[in-house]
């Protein structure tokens, strides 16, 4: 084998290496480096001055990077372990309040460390009436961003409290 061979291969095999490295980070960058979503619930109220609006539900939504998405809807659902084993899960899209002018309108572009704040009603025919397990946001590639499950929960307890209070005594 000649010194000229020899140089050959070993242009070929660091190439190689190379272009495996490059594929690599393209598949990292693209399928596995993704956008992440901070969602919390709560609930809250607006105090301006002397102002203090009736509480509502806040869903906010943080983006920790590394790059800027775009928050589409938001939705809920109940899922409790038994109905997921029997394929059950009830699936509900939630809509906004665009009358609210210190909500955030969806679809809210996000860019690293930017946050949006969507205001919902809380009142007696909210979306808190039901038994829902789980509250989400999705963006627009399809991928769902949770509230922790106590945030539901603490939303909800709130709300049986609230209006099972206000249920015995108009009875």
């Amino acid at each position: 084998m000649s010194d000229y061979e020899k140089i050959a291969i070993l242009l070929s095999t660091f190439s190689i290496s190379i272009s495996f490295l490059v594929l690599g980070w393209n598949i990292y960058r693209d399928v596995i480096l993704k956008p992440r979503l901070k969602v919390r619930l709560q609930l809250s109220f607006i105090k301006h001055g002397e102002y203090q609006s009736p509480t509502r539900i806040a869903i906010t939504a943080t983006n920790f990077g590394p790059n800027k998405v775009i928050c589409t809807g938001i939705g809920a659902k109940i899922a409790p372990l038994w109905k997921r084993v029997l394929r059950k899960v009830k699936y509900v899209v939630i809509i906004e309040d665009y009358n609210d002018p210190y909500s955030s309108k969806l679809p809210c572009e996000l860019d690293v460390g930017r946050e949006c704040k969507l205001f919902l009603s809380f009142d007696k025919d909210c979306f808190l009436s039901e038994p829902f397990t789980h509250v989400y946001i999705f963006d627009t590639f399809g991928r769902i961003h949770y509230a922790p499950k106590k945030d539901v929960a603490k939303a909800r307890k709130e709300y049986k409290r609230r209006f099972s209070e206000n249920q015995s005594q108009l009875n």
